[in-house]
């Protein structure tokens, strides 16, 4: 069975799609059978890092047009790519029995591959979390800003404040070298040990690099069209890593249908209410649900932000002065 990884960030922009492709291509060039699902809805952008187009995506088998196999797209690179949907009335139309013979059939995916890279959305929306609540590993991006590690943090809250059973690993993006990328880590690491007894590991860094904005320009991935480049190098490194951890046991039946579930009710549309007062209440639920996620991000964001102050503080304070001996 497939090894599954959903990769997200608390912050956009911090290169976990670029991170998935050219991982996945690593472990395709170990000689793993690699997959990869274009799980962010609105803003899928797999075929534009690779150069595709492709005119099949999951939403036609879920809607009965075409069987699983034939919409993975094979790519250049020895990696396969599940092109995602962002849904349609149809979709939010399907009965229970027909949702419950898809799942069967695209856990058959699992079987067929060694790793099922998913890019996830960004962020800590409800539907995020409620899908990488079934993802047995999740993988968090994380820039040297303080939004993207206050978000960050926020997010490995949000999934220990919801249970989470699986494991929780991090990258450091955009830095300038491993030190500066485990000196992130280690703030991570540090106020989720602390505050909520939760083991973050690392995978490790990935470095700025502008061959990664030229790579994306000509729409090739960066292990390819650099090979020998720094940036490649840590894609590899973090492969490699990968194949060092433990697998994780996977419910892949219920990680299938948290997607399609997730797909399925992601088109917008109108039904009946079902009593005076139920569409009140759903909204007010929905609300509710939204305020207690910002709430929970602003208060996480002020937390972090004293604890990488003290963290600093504490950094300071044990280097030798000018001058000194140690």
């Amino acid at each position: 069975m497939a090894r599954i990884m959903a990769v997200t960030s608390g912050k956009g922009g911090v290169g976990k799609s670029n991170f998935t492709l050219n991982v996945g291509i690593c472990l395709a060039m170990m000689n793993h059978r690699v997959r990869i699902l274009d799980a962010d809805l609105g803003l899928a952008n797999m075929d534009v890092l690779l150069g595709i187009r492709p005119n099949r995506t999951l939403e036609d088998v879920i809607l009965g047009r075409l069987g699983i196999d034939e919409i993975i797209f094979k790519t250049d690179y020895h990696v396969e790519l599940i092109p995602g949907s962002s849904g349609t009335q149809e979709m939010a139309d399907l009965g229970r029995e027909q949702l419950e013979g898809l799942v069967k059939q695209v856990s058959a995916l699992s079987a067929s591959s060694d790793y099922l890279l998913v890019d996830t959305a960004s962020g800590i929306s409800s539907g995020v979390i409620s899908f990488l609540m079934a993802a047995p590993e999740v993988i968090v991006g994380v820039a040297p800003e303080p939004t993207s590690l206050t978000d960050a943090y926020a997010m490995i809250k949000v999934l220990k404040k919801n249970d989470y059973p699986g494991r929780i690993s991090m990258f450091s993006s955009m830095v300038k070298n491993s030190s500066a990328g485990h000196s992130l880590y280690k703030k991570i690491s540090s106020a989720s040990q602390r505050f909520l007894d939760t083991h973050v590991e690392y995978l490790g860094s990935v470095y700025h690099d502008d061959k990664l904005s030229r790579a994306v320009t000509d729409q090739v991935p960066a292990v390819v069209r650099y090979p020998t480049s720094d940036i490649a190098r840590c894609y590899r490194i973090i492969a490699s890593t990968l194949l060092g951890q433990e697998s994780v046991e996977a419910d892949h039946e219920k990680f299938w249908a948290r997607l399609i579930t997730m797909l399925v009710k992601a088109p917008k549309h109108k039904v009946a209410p079902a009593g005076p007062d139920t569409g009140a209440r759903k909204n007010g639920d929905l609300r509710g649900m939204l305020n207690m996620l910002l709430d929970e991000q602003r208060r996480t964001r002020e937390l972090l932000e004293r604890l990488v102050e003290k963290i600093e503080q504490n950094d300071m304070s044990i280097r030798p002065k000018p001058g000194s001996f140690v």
